[in-house]
């Protein structure tokens, strides 16, 4: 029972690998490592010979092709949800409607964009990312356009906000799960942290500019702003975004899985680890042809599975049986929801009295949000590399992706600060209270950050084979969530009161944080099960 992790029945369990050399055996010798100071880390997933592999780019090709994902996705999928949030209030006047019908602008994108996501994961697995990206990229141009052109039609704005969906999609679903096509586990905590951060706080800085914008040029002007960013956003990824999908050569990292105390039994059956490793290299056959650059541009690189688009369609409700999907749809997907949801509601609060904002006030208000969010990302990610290597190191130099799970109660803590005090502060109000508003909802950000990205590193550490399916089922669920909360929360909060919806949030969210405890007991027993089961095999839909 490492570190409690209760062990599995087969000593081979996906996601168990050897990370460090300590203990881990003759094995790990013969693998390829990491350089410089992290030379004692063994590679994994080990990168094939093919100089087209994505995991044998140079660290700077990486990093770059990630800058731009990660710039794209908040241009494309983190602003425009967000967009209309500081002037709620405003413009339910201008055009007209309740504010329940101004939510819905928001509320139809992101039922278009959960919709849409089964479809994108589909064309994705089977085409490659770098087309659904492009379609993205260029969507979100034509819908900010469309948004522009409205004027003060709610229908044709509606129309606009359904096409930037489109270029959501495939931005927020896949740009999590590309990590693991270029980044060894070693490198993808912070790099993770970053982009679960681009996805959940950055609607707090859109609101931050978005509300100055709307008292002092009119809420058209943040499409018209946007608008440049969209265009140069789309020409970057069309240029500068490489198809990062790659058949690899079968391989199974727990092959390497050695503990200490099996040592001497590597070494008595060497015949059969050098076998093992010599099988391995073999299927690593070598393709010397590096791809120019003009190469690299063209939209569509072969297929990437060989199955029928309608059984890769089907794909993410199959691995919705597996208890690891519903646990991080669960604490990576619901509580963002949560949080996101409030957007729908902030203005609508520090509108009335006692407060009496401006929607310039509105946005300033989404200062605490930003800055827990950046300090939740950026702190999450190295956290959940600390703990994994200082856990691997205590495990005898294996590594579980149970050990990304701990920090989550640092969410705990953050979650059951930010909405309880803030549900005793609505309580309570004062004029000032918005201060302390501010800072709870930085918690509240700080707290979903960081259960996000350490749930999203273990799904890419346990199933990376189907990352692009969990996380487009994250994805749907989020956003359908967002479009029911849209229907109604305005008038909930109307009704029952402002403290009532903080209460309902704070005891549901610390539930599903709570789960996280059976998960790291038992997730190597599961990940085990799921293995031998093998539903995707079965159902006859096979992985590259």
């Amino acid at each position: 029972m490492p570190l409690g992790i209760i062990n599995a029945s087969e000593e081979k369990v996906p996601g168990t690998v050897s990370l460090i050399d300590e203990g881990a055996g003759d094995t790990s010798l013969r693998l390829k490592h990491a350089t410089g100071k992290n030379e004692h880390i063994v590679l994994v997933p080990q990168p094939s010979e093919d100089p087209k592999d994505p995991l044998n780019w140079p660290l700077w090709k990486k990093d770059v092709t990630y800058a731009i994902v990660f710039i794209a996705t908040i241009i494309f999928a983190a602003v425009p949800a967000p967009m209309l949030a500081p002037a709620t209030v405003v413009l339910s006047t201008i055009l007209g409607v309740t504010l329940d019908e101004v939510a819905e602008l928001s509320g139809y994108q992101l039922l278009l964009v959960g919709c849409f996501g089964p479809i994108v994961s589909a064309l994705a697995r089977k085409y490659g990312k770098r087309p659904q990206f492009i379609f993205a990229a260029v969507m979100g141009v034509i819908g900010t356009g469309i948004c522009i052109a409205a004027h003060e039609d709610y229908d044709a704005l509606l129309a606009g906000r359904l096409v930037q969906g489109l270029g959501t999609t495939a931005f927020e679903s896949l740009s999590v799960a590309f990590l693991g096509d270029i980044y060894f586990v070693h490198e993808r905590g912070v790099r993770t942290g970053i982009m679960v951060l681009c996805l959940t706080c950055t609607s707090s800085l859109v609101a931050i500019i978005g509300g100055p914008i709307t008292s002092r040029l009119g809420w058209r002007y943040m499409f018209i702003i946007h608008l440049p960013f969209a265009i140069a956003g789309a020409l970057a990824v069309i240029f500068l975004v490489p198809e990062t999908q790659f058949r690899h050569p079968s391989q199974d990292n727990h092959l390497y899985d050695q503990p200490k105390d099996r040592a001497a039994e590597s070494t008595v059956n060497g015949e059969k680890n050098q076998a093992d490793i010599e099988r391995i290299e073999s299927a690593q056959t070598a393709n010397t042809t590096k791809k120019t650059y003009l190469q690299s541009l063209a939209p569509y690189s072969g297929n990437f599975t060989d199955e029928s688009p309608i059984k890769l369609l089907v794909a993410p409700l199959v691995v919705l049986l597996n208890p690891a999907v519903f646990w991080t749809i669960l604490d990576a997907g619901i509580i963002v929801a949560f949080y996101v949801s409030l957007s729908y509601v902030l203005a609508q609060i520090w509108s009335m009295p006692p407060y009496n904002l401006s929607p310039e006030g509105n946005g300033y208000f989404y200062v605490g949000g930003l800055l827990g969010g950046l300090i939740g990302g950026l702190g999450s990610g190295k956290l959940c590399d600390i703990s994994s290597r200082t856990f691997a190191r205590l495990n005898r130099g294996i590594y579980e992706p149970e050990f990304r799970i701990p920090v989550q109660i640092i969410a705990a803590l953050l979650l059951g600060i930010g909405y309880f005090v803030f549900m005793w502060k609505m309580e309570n109000p004062t004029s000032k209270g918005y201060y302390l508003g501010a800072f709870c909802h930085g918690c509240i950000c700080c707290g979903i950050t960081v259960a996000s990205n350490s749930a999203s590193l273990y799904i890419l550490d346990s199933y990376k084979e189907q990352a692009t399916e969990i996380f487009i089922l994250q994805m749907t669920a989020k956003n359908l969530l967002f479009y029911g909360f849209s229907t109604f929360v305005n008038t909930w909060v109307a009704t029952d009161g402002p403290p009532e919806i903080f209460k309902v949030y704070g005891i549901v969210s610390l539930c599903i944080v709570a789960t996280c405890t059976p998960m790291y007991v038992f997730g190597k027993v599961n990940r085990q099960w799921m293995h031998s089961v093998s539903l995707m095999q079965k159902l006859g839909v096979a992985y590259v």
